[in-house]
């Protein structure tokens, strides 16, 4: 086997383990949040809805309505299935340690956030090894997929989504067409439950991947049917809390969101536009939480990285460098700037970076062979 090959699978190993042992650490030492104190009291009540056979009530539940309640459910599922006991919430408090009736409870959801963020580093490394590895340590993507978030699977969804869409392209390349249909519409699948997980995630990839229907499906009413139809109706499949009326409920959904990044917590937040690329480059979990994350110094080379290997990924992996680009404008134009949100943008970031990293590697190969040329004259 190529020693290229032998350090590349050696590299996504390691970021396999390294992904496996930060969250690990990540879901027992970590404090309540903000939000998990949201979404896993909703996640009891649809629990309780669930094992009493009210499945009517689970789509006309309206609390944290503005959230798709697919990722709650998924942790109302784990809990019912183990019969795991509701905290005493007014007993949690944020910042302070989980009080020890609470644990399973934390546990049980945090883990499935878990599994979707290592997941979502070995399919990244599989794009680029060393991509893999600076996702699996960054502190922000180890911090909300290792908490009951709605973070790890809807992203998990979205790099699922962009590597089916690239397959569709890859698979055809060789056949005169455009996209090949059964990989598309894979595509708009996995695009769809990642909507229905969190909007952004499918906001932002389906943006990303925009451009290359635009410019080879512009002539083809199949390539955009075979894509957006599968999307959409697994959007709304996985998305109960529409069922009773889905053009009118996504619209208040969706609109609560542009009414909220206006709202009074987050005009007092007075966060800048360039918040988002001042987490990018200040890895701030480690001062919030010391002592659970192994690094921060995977923000200290990101984004240079990534610049530098841009050129590259558009060459090679434009889909990805596509995403990378249309995250970070949706993070620096989005007025509501909370930390969570960098997660829509991290994985196609990384694999710029790792592919940054071939870059500099291939011009110090070329400078020592030229070197070498030199002195032998």
């Amino acid at each position: 086997m190529p020693s290229k090959r032998v350090l590349a699978l050696a590299t996504l190993l390691f970021a396999f383990l390294a992904a496996g042992w930060q969250r690990a650490r990540a879901v027992e030492r970590l404090p309540p949040d903000f939000d998990e104190l949201v979404y896993l009291p909703v996640a009891y009540r649809y629990a309780g809805m669930m094992s009493g056979g009210q499945w009517s009530e689970v789509a006309a539940y309206r609390e944290n309505f503005e959230h798709p309640p697919m990722v709650k459910l998924l942790f109302a599922s784990e809990l019912l299935a183990s019969g795991t006991p509701e905290p005493e919430w007014k007993t949690v408090r944020v910042g302070r340690p989980i009080p020890e009736p609470a644990v399973p409870a934390f546990r049980l959801t945090r883990w499935l956030s878990g599994v979707a963020g290592i997941l979502q580093v070995v399919l990244t490394g599989l794009v680029h090894p060393v991509g893999g590895l600076l996702l699996a340590f960054d502190s922000y993507h180890a911090k909300y997929t290792s908490q009951a978030y709605l973070e790890g699977v809807p992203g998990l969804f979205a790099v699922l989504s962009v590597l089916a869409f690239e397959r569709a392209r890859r698979a055809a390349a060789g056949q005169g067409a455009a996209f090949q249909l059964g990989p598309l519409a894979l595509s708009g699948v996995l695009l769809g439950l990642a909507g229905a997980g969190k909007y952004p995630y499918a906001m932002v990839v389906g943006l990303a991947l925009l451009p290359f229907l635009v410019r080879h499906g512009r002539t083809s009413g199949r390539v955009w049917a075979t894509f957006l139809l599968p999307a959409g109706v697994m959007f709304v499949l996985a998305h109960p809390a529409l069922w009773p009326d889905p053009p009118g409920l996504l619209w208040e959904s969706l609109t609560f969101h542009w009414r909220y990044s206006h709202s009074e917590h987050v005009v007092r937040s007075a966060l800048p536009w360039y918040q988002p690329l001042y987490h990018l480059t200040h890895a701030t979990p480690t001062r919030w939480h010391a002592g659970v994350f192994a690094t921060g110094a995977t923000t200290w080379v990101l984004l240079p990285l990534a610049v530098i290997g841009a050129p590259a990924t558009l060459r090679q992996r434009p889909v990805w460098a596509s995403w990378a680009a249309v995250g970070l404008v949706f993070l620096v134009l989005w007025p509501t700037k909370w930390a969570q949100y960098l997660l829509l943008v991290l994985p196609a970031l990384c694999v710029c970076a790792g592919m940054g990293v071939s870059t500099l590697y291939g011009l110090a190969i070329r400078r020592t062979v030229a070197g070498g040329v030199a002195d032998g004259r």
